[in-house]
């Protein structure tokens, strides 16, 4: 074996640098860096004590833990080194109880030995700078995604694109991470729309409206009889997702007995409709959370076994906030759309509003920029304006003061977002009350304050 601070030879044009940590020698190593050679990354090979001493630049690190326990002193110190790298761990099946307690800020678990394409995709990850790179290759992601509602151009939302990109070429299961309102539901359809399995069935599931007494009826379905009002049989929604995509949405809201329930066919596939027989599914599954499920799984509130069957690949949507400019040309897109849907005149924005929207920090991510720009259309106060108006902000004498200004912004907000969630929700005030993760007392109590009433929300009966 190469000594461990040394680069091994690579011929031709390499796609980046890697380095290899490993505290054994011998096969298993050899055979994980001729892997990453043969994906024509450059390797060295490093032991753990010689990082301090090692290259200080970003390239990612593949950390091979092998079978024997490392100290765990060690392995907190890969977390923590000041250099912002991207880790994959590459563990061997042993490993698996011990380094997750130990290991924290890694950007990926996996399981190796493992295809080369998991390997290369998870590498991928680590060099964001390529995603994007380059002019033309940026112009050819946004165009391909606006068609999919994905729409911006900020690095670190082109990187996102890319990894879906790359991920809809294959069937691994793939969790999408972001904050409410990044746009994961759009995510996840591009997933299945760009894969080999467009055309087929998109089931979409909100984990958080599952009643934890009706979790296995509702995904596996249900015979006739099988339980009181089970008055016919009913197919559950991983059999309405067959040979298509299965998107669990904020996977961290189910119960224990729902993730022990939905462990149990991710580890084989099989699902047994209440009062049936085991049938099989082929379904390719996409997972949504709004929280970070992997210090979810550290605190024990999410079955670790449940997160590893979820976390084979990764697209983390980075909030608007990280965006710089893209809330300016989202802002754009709706005021054209919704201008389309309402028949009105062609909309702009001034200048001085580019300058609050770029300054912005958009708690509610897009959702919330959305909901605002179609409050303007629709007559609202902020200085979204028809071409040839003058701005309302910055005409001398008319700002409105701080004070002011914030208030009727929130009251805006509060309005907007109540009808919106109350809305999506049928009227049902309790499941409102949840999505918005507020209590239902105070919930009702918003609603009365803006003189939102849910009934005028409901959707009529048939």
């Amino acid at each position: 074996m190469n000594h461990p601070a040394q680069a091994r030879p690579h011929r031709g044009e390499a796609e980046g640098r890697v380095v290899l940590v490993s505290q054994e020698q011998g096969e298993a190593v050899e055979a994980l860096a001729r892997s990453l050679e043969q994906l024509r990354y450059r390797v060295d090979l490093v032991p753990p004590p010689a990082l301090d001493r090692g290259p200080t630049d970003a390239a990612p690190r593949v950390v091979h833990l092998g079978r024997r326990a490392w100290p765990a002193e060690r392995l907190r110190s890969l977390a923590a080194e000041r250099r912002p790298v991207a880790q994959v761990l590459a563990l061997e099946r042993p490993a698996f109880a011990w380094a997750s307690e130990l290991v924290e800020g890694c950007t990926d678990f996996l399981s190796w030995p493992c295809s080369p394409l998991e390997l290369k995709l998870r590498l991928q990850r680590g060099f964001p700078a390529r995603a994007g790179a380059g002019d033309e290759r940026a112009e050819t992601l946004a165009a391909r995604f606006a068609d999919h509602a994905l729409i911006g151009r900020a690095p670190a939302f082109l990187d996102s694109l890319a990894a879906i990109e790359r991920f809809a070429r294959c069937l691994a299961p793939v969790l999408v991470q972001g904050e409410t309102g990044t746009g994961k539901e759009l995510a996840a359809r591009a997933l299945h729309e760009l894969g080999e399995r467009r055309g087929r069935p998109f089931v979409a599931v909100n984990c958080g409206a599952l009643p934890d007494s009706l979790v296995e009826s509702e995904l596996f379905g249900h015979e006739r009889g099988a339980f009181t009002d089970a008055r016919e049989a009913r197919a559950g929604l991983v059999a309405e997702a067959a040979g298509g995509t299965l998107f669990l949405d904020e996977i961290e809201s189910l119960s224990a007995k729902g993730q022990a329930t939905l462990l149990r066919f991710l580890e084989t596939r099989e699902f047994r409709p209440l009062g049936g027989r085991l049938r099989q599914a082929d379904v390719r599954l996409v997972a949504a959370g709004n929280a970070d499920l992997a210090a979810l799984a550290r605190r024990g509130s999410f079955r670790r076994d449940l997160f590893y069957r979820l976390d084979v690949l990764t697209v983390t949507l980075p909030p608007l906030r990280a965006r710089p400019g893209d809330a300016v040309i989202l802002a754009e897109h709706f005021a054209r759309r919704f201008a389309r849907q309402y028949g009105g005149a062609t909309l702009r924005i001034g200048p001085d509003l580019r300058d609050w929207l770029n300054g912005r920090r958009w708690p509610g991510n897009v959702r919330e920029l959305e909901n605002l720009v179609h409050c303007c259309v629709l007559g609202g106060r902020l200085p979204l304006r028809e071409e040839g108006e003058p701005a309302p902000l910055g005409e001398a004498g008319e700002r409105p003061s701080f004070s002011e200004a914030k208030r009727s912004t929130l009251e805006a907000f509060e309005r907007r977002y109540l009808t919106e969630i109350l809305r999506e929700s049928g009227g049902n005030v309790s499941q409102a009350a949840r999505e918005a993760g507020k209590e239902r007392r105070a919930f009702g109590k918003l609603l009365k304050k803006h003189g939102i009433a849910p009934d005028d929300l409901r959707e009529p009966e048939a």
